[in-house]
């Protein structure tokens, strides 16, 4: 197994570096090259490289969501979106690795003081993965907490991670089980090292396991507690509300910022290649031919439009709670809905590009063929499938409940 190196906790001497927006996507834009080198071993490892986890919390970027009191810099949604934006123009597997790992230290923050505590106090710079399907856990009631097993696919980021956080279904007497989230230590669970992928290659997404671990009720959260935001036990810590964020509806931007900035890449990279280059076998410039012409307005106006969507509706969410509105069904549906729809714009830029690319599109030794894989597998996630969320706009829409199961 590749696992990563952990992490030890910085010297106590070292001042922990706190970043403004400006300065995290400043740090971000410098780390592009670096990461961009990388992309290639990153696939190979199926794991993000030691040396870029190394950078990523160097400059800061890992804690850019994680509270002051531990060091953090409590930077808010739409810093973190900026910082991904940048971060998929040059690895979007280490992209996708990041937004997940950074995020965690934002949702750590809505639990009890203690389990904060739990996970930073020893080593401020713990990060922490998740394992989202609660079907695929179980949880006990015992005295003082739960007794949790399961094992959870697509774990983005395990071997880099000192906890994770998994959803389950707890047993409760006399009712239906209830969907709850744990926080589980190592070595209490174990990555299985089984990601082989088409795309985003280079995340580790291994499966996780848990064998009948404790987790005590400080390190435990009702899912609808979470989801809505505003009743969060970290929201009463902390004046920043950050921390009373509906974790469900930031999920998505969250997640879809990785293929709107590899596609923007993509599209800036394109241009740059085609003004220079010439056809193999008539040499006449590629750059006079309207066919390409055509597939590059294309492209730039699909990831244009759904920039504009994505940042108008996170900027609406962000800005709401800030203001202390949360939001209710019928906006989370529709954010949902134009998050999905943004990504079939997405992956239609990329598609655009591809035939106009030719055989030296298909170059492993280009990113061209690599972010195609990867937007593509981005798009699949269920958090951005258009199938799945327009159904459920549309249900609710026509009067009907929304099927069951979506991370509302």
């Amino acid at each position: 197994m590749n696992a990563i190196p952990l992490r030890k906790p910085a010297p106590a001497q070292a001042a922990p570096l706190r970043l403004t927006a400006a300065q995290a996507k400043q740090v971000a834009t410098a780390l592009v090259p670096k990461l961009a080198e990388r992309a290639a071993e990153a696939e190979r490892l199926r794991r993000t490289p030691q040396e870029s986890i190394a950078d990523l919390h160097s400059a800061g970027l890992m804690r850019m969501m994680q509270p002051l009191r531990f060091g953090g810099s409590e930077l808010g949604l739409d810093a973190l979106i900026d910082v991904v934006l940048e971060l998929s123009r040059g690895c979007a597997s280490t992209a996708w690795v990041f937004s997940n790992l950074a995020s965690h230290a934002w949702n750590i923050g809505q639990f009890e003081l203690q389990a904060q505590q739990d996970v930073w106090d020893a080593n401020p710079e713990a990060l922490v993965a998740t394992g989202l399907a609660f079907p695929c856990g179980k949880a006990t009631p015992v005295p003082g907490g739960y007794r949790v097993s399961g094992r959870w696919p697509f774990g983005s980021g395990v071997d880099a991670s000192h906890w994770m956080l998994v959803g389950g279904m707890a047993e409760v007497e006399g009712g239906a089980p209830q969907r709850r989230f744990f926080l589980v230590p190592r070595p209490d669970f174990q990555s299985l090292d089984n990601w082989h992928a088409y795309g985003l290659g280079g995340t580790g997404s291994h499966d996780v396991e848990i064998k009948d671990a404790f987790v005590p009720a400080h390190r435990s959260m009702v899912a609808e507690v979470f989801a809505a935001g505003q009743n969060v036990p970290g929201g009463k810590v902390y004046d920043n509300r950050l921390f009373q964020m509906p974790a469900f509806a930031a999920f998505a931007y969250v997640l879809s910022s990785i293929p709107l900035g590899t596609a923007k890449a993509a599209v800036g990279q394109f241009i740059e290649g085609m003004r220079k280059r010439a056809g193999t076998y008539t040499g006449v410039r590629v750059a006079e031919l309207s066919s390409v012409q055509a597939r590059i307005a294309e492209a730039s106006a699909c990831v244009e439009f759904a920039e504009v969507v994505l940042r108008r509706d996170w900027r609406e969410l962000e800005d709401g709670v800030m203001a202390g509105e949360f939001p209710g069904m019928e906006t989370k549906l529709r954010w949902k809905r134009n998050v999905a729809f943004a990504m079939t714009l997405v992956v239609r830029a990329i598609d655009a590009l591809m035939p106009a690319a030719g055989a030296g599109g298909l170059s492993l030794n280009l990113p061209l063929q690599r972010q195609f894989r990867d937007i593509h597998a981005a798009s699949a996630h269920i958090a951005l499938t258009w199938d799945v969320h327009a159904a459920a706009y549309g249900q609710s829409a026509l009067g009907l409940q929304p099927q069951g199961g979506l991370l509302l």
